[in-house]
C-alpha cells in the first residue's frame, strides 16, 4: 500500500535537498532562536507555530520521525482548538502510516475521534474518515473501510494522504468485495463522482463492472 502519492496540495515525501549534519544543526539553531524570540516578544500562538515549524523540519527534511513526533506533541499540547490539534495529529498519523505502526495509528485515530466530538471543523471530520479508512484496510476490516470511503466520495479533501484517483481506487475495490449488489450499483457503478474518475482507470472500471455482473473470468 503506497501512501506517497500526492494530490492538489503537494505533500512533501522526501528532503528538498541533501542535508549534512552541520547544515541540520545550523537550521535547528535557527528554529530554536525563532522559538525563543516568540517567547520573548510574541504570544503562545507564535511560540506554538515556531515549534510546529521545527517538527515539520524533522519530519520532512531530516526524516527523523522519532524526534519529529516529540516536537509535534509539544506543539499539540500548546494548541487550544480541536481542529488545530487534529492537524498536528494528522502529521503524526502520516509518519506512523509510513512506518505501519498499527498501535500508534489506532491510538491517534481514537484521539481524533474525541476531538471531533470536542468541536473540530467539518474538513477535519471528513479527513479523519480517510485516515480511519486506511487504518481499517491495514487491519483488514475492509467493510468498515468501504463504508467510510463511500461516505466521503463527494467530500474528499484528504490530499495530504492520497490523491482522488487513488482514493477512488481503494473505494471501488473495498466496496466491491464487501458491499451488497444494490449498494455497489448505486454508489459505485452509477455514482457520478466515481464515474468521472474511473474512466481514467480502465482496469478498475472493467474490474467493477465484471465483479458486479459476476463475470469473474474477466
Amino acid at each position: 500500500m503506497d501512501f506517497s502519492m500526492t494530490g492538489d496540495k503537494k505533500r512533501q515525501t522526501g528532503p528538498s535537498k541533501q542535508w549534512t549534519q552541520k547544515m541540520i544543526d545550523e537550521e535547528l539553531k535557527k528554529f530554536d532562536a525563532r522559538e525563543q524570540e516568540a517567547k520573548e516578544r510574541e504570544g503562545d500562538v507564535e511560540v506554538r507555530d515556531a515549534i510546529l515549524d521545527k517538527a515539520l523540519f524533522y519530519k520532512n527534511e531530516v526524516r527523523d520521525f522519532v524526534e519529529a513526533e516529540k516536537v509535534f506533541r509539544q506543539a499539540y499540547d500548546m494548541s487550544g482548538g480541536a481542529s488545530k490539534k487534529m492537524e498536528i495529529l494528522f502529521e503524526i498519523l502520516l509518519m506512523n502510516l509510513e512506518k505501519f505502526d498499527i498501535d500508534a495509528i489506532k491510538k491517534d485515530v481514537l484521539q481524533c475521534k474525541q476531538l471531533v466530538e470536542d468541536g473540530a471543523d467539518w474538513d477535519k471530520k471528513n479527513k479523519l474518515k480517510i485516515f480511519e479508512g486506511v487504518y481499517c484496510m491495514l487491519i483488514r476490516d475492509f467493510n468498515k473501510a468501504a463504508e467510510l470511503f463511500l461516505s466521503s466520495v463527494a467530500t474528499f479533501t484528504c490530499v495530504e494522504l492520497m490523491d482522488y484517483k487513488e482514493f477512488v481506487f481503494y473505494t471501488v475495490v473495498t466496496a466491491c468485495v464487501t458491499q451488497d449488489r444494490k449498494t455497489i450499483k448505486k454508489e459505485v457503478i452509477h455514482a457520478p463522482d466515481i464515474l468521472a474518475v474511473i474512466r481514467d482507470l480502465p482496469h478498475l472500471k472493467s474490474f467493477a463492472e465484471s465483479f458486479y455482473n459476476c463475470n469473474y473470468k474477466q
